[in-house]
């Protein structure tokens, strides 16, 4: 059992059908009431709701464990399966106070509400919607949330997570301007000002976020790692035209929550600012557990939806959360990086993408560029709705109604967008535009064919020659690549009616693999010249004679008789069910000596 956040006394289950409730500690029913309930739903309670809680952990079979007072997640286990029982009953013998587990199809099984009545441990199920890391990170914040002092003993009278009017009030205590920041610097609320903002204030808050001139700037000086390590108020002195400012961070435990920035408005900062920073922290704390919350619920259901649309499961309520209709027009986007090698939704990754993944863009990089493509995609008008697949970003997103012409272009607008923002993060940017289709319940279709274009795009990224020309295209949709998608289909057609790669083929690839020869290369690229001898030759960067000694091999010791048409095909579809492309020009591993032969 691993198991996390407790510290509290060794806490063994009472006796089924007792109630009991603990001074200053949060209780499962403080917790549902949280937002973190409405991830969750309560099956069996049989010691009631008031039952305290002391932490969050993850069940464990293969441990030894305490637990006593948690509420333990078991991700592997669903309420209809039958380890569910003994899960909870090993859970119990722990002391838990609850176990979350999956909700299964058949719902839960009566000997699984009938050991939690046993055991006297609540029994709840996990939101399809919700990931199990978020969970986690809901139930964290929950319990720090509940633990803390009730609503009432606040300094203000804020509505809880109404952070611009808790912004005004804070604004009024500690006598300056304030705004109020998220762990990533990004604005959540602020205060008007009464004789101006700073330029820096100005920017900050138009931007919706701390310029990043000025976060590498905090960051060089230790600014910023001071703030993050103490709860103490940290003073930054007036800089030229940018006042002096007070900040603090906002914690609930050991969960950073955000930050608080109190800037001098037309005067210094008076004395007791300090303190009342400190205690606008405290004060801030549930405001900023109850906006996270709320945020992460939501993020998680508009992101279940989009992928329930995108794998075909969704309905008319999947499209209503993301404020679709069952009508409203969508296409789907696919956006990668040269050198990343899509693991799922898609064909293998061949050798040749592989050694292009080795050689490209490192994987923080990458990630990097999805991320911005992602921000990209939601700041998009209309709105996108990303999706990250693997190492691949998925976007759906909604069309103009009865207006073919405007729908292309605001895809290939979108398109160009996202290739901008991956180049921004250091990047090579691949995206592809999927065929339009006319409601959400048909996106499965347009991301097969975005799926089938990146594939295509990407096959052509690993083939291009180093500062050849043209470049290989960047963005496309079908029509753009109309010719390798219809012979890609073709082969993925012929794929389960004859043998993927056999015979000579594949005697020919273990060949290459064993002995480091270019053999299937050398024939990729004489079948795609039509048996052009001095043009196969200028490609592969040899000489004729090379050329045609590696023919005749092909011919004597794998019995490729390349005058046949029926082996030239069959060839042709072994290679390419194999990933093999013909190789670029002055490509390595066909410039080697004759002892390779």
């Amino acid at each position: 059992m691993s198991t996390t956040s407790s510290s509290s006394p060794s806490h063994r289950p009472a006796a089924p059908g007792t109630t009991e409730q603990h001074q200053g500690h949060p209780t499962l029913a403080s917790l549902l009431a949280t937002a973190a309930g409405e991830a969750l739903d309560l099956l069996a309670a049989p010691r009631g709701s008031h039952v305290p809680v002391h932490g969050v952990g993850v069940f464990d079979a293969g441990e030894t464990f305490t637990a006593h007072g948690q509420v333990l997640l078991a991700p592997g286990t669903d309420d209809s399966s039958d380890t569910a029982p003994l899960v909870l009953r090993s859970a119990a013998r722990a002391g838990a106070a609850a176990v979350v587990v999956r909700r299964g199809a058949g719902g839960a099984a009566p000997r699984l509400l009938e050991v939690a009545a046993e055991t006297g441990t609540a029994l709840l199920t996990r939101a399809p919607w919700v990931e199990w890391t978020e969970l986690i990170g809901m139930l964290r914040a929950g319990l720090a949330h509940a633990g803390g002092p009730p609503a009432g003993e606040s300094s203000t009278d804020v509505p809880l997570g109404d952070l611009p009017a808790l912004a005004r009030a804070l604004s009024a205590l500690v006598g300056g301007a304030i705004t109020i920041e998220d762990p990533d610097s990004r604005v959540l609320a602020f205060s008007p000002t009464e004789h101006g903002s700073d330029p820096l204030r100005r920017q900050t808050i138009l931007g919706q976020q701390v310029p990043r001139w000025r976060l590498a700037e905090l960051t060089a000086s230790g600014f910023l790692r001071t703030l993050w390590s103490t709860d103490e108020v940290v003073h930054r002195p007036a800089e030229g035209q940018f006042s002096e400012r007070l900040a603090v961070a906002v914690r609930a435990g050991d969960e950073v929550l955000g930050s608080i920035w109190a800037a001098a408005d037309g005067s210094p900062l008076r004395e007791a600012a300090r303190q009342a920073l400190r205690e606008a922290a405290r004060t801030a704390a549930p405001h900023l557990l109850r906006h996270r919350q709320r945020t992460q619920y939501a993020a998680a259901h508009r992101r279940r939806a989009v992928q329930d649309l995108l794998e075909g499961t969704g309905d008319a309520d999947s499209a209503a959360a993301l404020g679709l209709t069952a009508e409203t027009p969508c296409v789907v986007l696919s956006v990668t990086t040269r050198g990343a090698v899509t693991t799922r939704g898609g064909p293998p990754p061949t050798a040749d993408q592989e050694t292009a993944d080795q050689e490209g863009e490192p994987p923080d990089s990458h990630d990097r560029a999805l991320r911005l493509a992602s921000l990209q995609a939601t700041a998009h008008q209309p709105t996108g709705h990303p999706l990250r697949d693997a190492d691949r970003l998925d976007v759906l997103l909604p069309l103009p109604d009865e207006d073919p012409p405007e729908a292309d272009t605001a895809a290939r607008r979108l398109a160009l967008r996202l290739a901008a923002a991956v180049r921004d993060a250091g990047a090579l940017p691949l995206v592809a535009i999927g065929t339009p289709q006319p409601a959400p319940a048909q996106a499965p279709r347009s991301r097969t064919s975005a799926h089938l274009v990146l594939h295509v795009l990407r096959d052509r990224s690993t083939r291009a020659a180093p500062g050849g020309a043209p470049e290989p295209l960047e963005v496309a949709d079908e029509t753009d690549v109309r010719a390798a998608l219809d012979a890609l289909r073709a082969v993925h057609a012929v794929a389960g009616l004859t043998p993927q790669v056999d015979g000579p083929v594949r005697e020919l690839l273990a060949h290459d693999a064993q002995h480091g020869t270019a053999l299937a290369p050398t024939l990729a690229a004489y079948l795609s010249r039509f048996g052009d001898v001095p043009g196969t030759a200028r490609e592969l960067g040899v000489h004729p004679n090379t050329l045609r000694y590696r023919l005749r091999r092909l011919r004597t010791r794998f019995g490729l008789d390349l005058d046949d048409p029926d082996v030239r095909l069959l060839a042709e579809l072994g290679l390419r069910a194999a990933g093999r492309r013909p190789a670029a020009p002055q490509d390595e591993r066909d410039k080697r000596d004759d002892r390779s032969w």
